[in-house]
């Protein structure tokens, strides 16, 4: 019982403590996801050696498997509610082409990979699911998918832990040799938002933590939220119920009914009301990002981590090697300019927060907002994509 309390604090209170202190060091180095992964793990690794030992520190799984489940519900219509995506009607027919070349990419890789050699690795075809997700919109979309799959939280962290070291990687190529090869195959750049005073949109990854506070249009936020949750639950049970109830199946038609519940919920809600003018939706959302890291790296299985981490890896190298290819590519038959082509693949593989980086390193911040636009659109139907592949890829 004890075990237990102190498991519930350090979920509730290790999120907090990394938000609060994200200038810190090692946080700005590893990003708020990453730190909360890497302390995950260390309470992994203590309870792995201690594991056999006089002092034994067991985690309890199944709290971690319904935090997990919760944080996810509660984190996607928070993080949509700030994404504004009716703004998308302002985008340039240029980045619309390229975002939709993105997309059309994704799907193309991920399916051949899955085909070619990933569907004969445990879990494979779900990776490659979940790398959809991921691609078109970011690590929420890409741990929805695998909850909705029903991948194992110990699998999902080695997943998230191997998207983070070819993510970095592939951020350094970005960052740096991107625009001089790119600037070889494709078009100079142009100007792409003939709207951009007149745009209502802001970065959803962007967390003022400073000026923070329970405001009554904030609690108002987290009730609709709380109440998308518990109708995209009702629906789940529901369905449940007019299938017959067989025996321990209940979740396999909850989980992904309130998971693609909320995500249409969160959607409805942006494009119809005003909350995306509410502060800190999005602290409250990313908090809930870092309670589902932190509980699912926590509970990492070191006995198997040979078995799964070593497939990820390629699997999500191959997929982002092929994604950036075929991008290129088909943006060169639509003469899509470069820097285009950079912003998008930007927005895909790590969602808005790390758009304003990259504009100004290619030096076009006339593209931020767009970048910022797309991002968040990928947000919205990455989930959907990736979870109608999933159930394909696994046939």
């Amino acid at each position: 019982m004890i075990a237990n309390i102190l498991q519930l604090i350090m979920i509730i209170v290790v999120p907090l403590i990394i938000l609060k202190y994200q200038k810190f060091v090692l946080t700005k180095w590893f990003g708020t996801i990453g730190t909360a992964y890497l302390f995950g793990i260390l309470i992994s690794v203590f309870s792995f050696i201690f594991k056999d030992n006089t002092f034994s520190l067991s985690l309890n799984t199944d709290m971690g498997e319904i935090v997990s489940h919760i944080a996810i519900t509660l984190a996607i219509p928070l993080l949509l509610f700030g994404a504004n995506i009716k703004e998308v009607s302002k985008l340039s027919k240029t980045m619309m082409v390229s975002f939709i070349s993105l997309i059309v990419s994704v799907i193309i890789v991920s399916s051949l990979v899955n085909y070619l050699f990933a569907n004969q690795y445990a879990h494979g075809s779900i990776i490659s699911a979940m790398a959809v997700g991921m691609y078109t919109g970011g690590t929420p979309n890409f741990n929805a998918i695998a909850k909705m799959l029903f991948l194992d939280n110990s699998s999902i962290a080695l997943a998230n832990l191997s998207d983070m070291v070819i993510g970095g990687i592939y951020y350094l190529f970005l960052l740096t040799l991107a625009k001089p090869i790119l600037s070889l195959v494709l078009k100079k750049s142009k100007y792409h938002l003939s709207k951009i005073d007149k745009v209502e949109i802001s970065n959803v990854d962007d967390y003022d933590t400073e000026g923070f506070k329970f405001s009554k249009g904030l609690i108002n936020s987290i009730l609709i939220s709380f109440l998308g949750v518990l109708i995209s639950g009702i629906l789940g049970f529901g369905l449940w119920i007019i299938l017959g109830m067989e025996d321990g199946r209940m979740n396999d038609y909850l989980v992904p009914v309130m998971l693609i519940g909320v995500t249409i919920y969160g959607i409805i809600i942006s494009l119809k009301s005003k909350l995306h003018e509410v502060k800190h939706t999005n602290v409250v959302g990313q908090y809930m990002i870092l309670v589902f890291s932190f509980s699912l790296a926590s509970s990492i299985d070191f006995t198997k981590i040979g078995t799964v981490i070593f497939p990820t890896l390629i699997i999500l190298t191959s997929i982002t090697v092929g994604v950036t290819l075929l991008h290129i590519l088909i943006n060169f038959f639509f003469k899509i300019d470069a820097d285009a082509t950079i912003v998008t693949l930007t927005a895909g593989i790590y969602g808005p927060a790390f758009i304003p980086a990259i504009t100004k390193q290619i030096k076009n911040e006339d593209l931020t907002v767009p970048g910022l636009i797309v991002g968040s659109v990928g947000y919205a139907i990455g989930t959907f994509l990736g979870y109608i592949l999933g159930l394909i890829y696994l046939l």
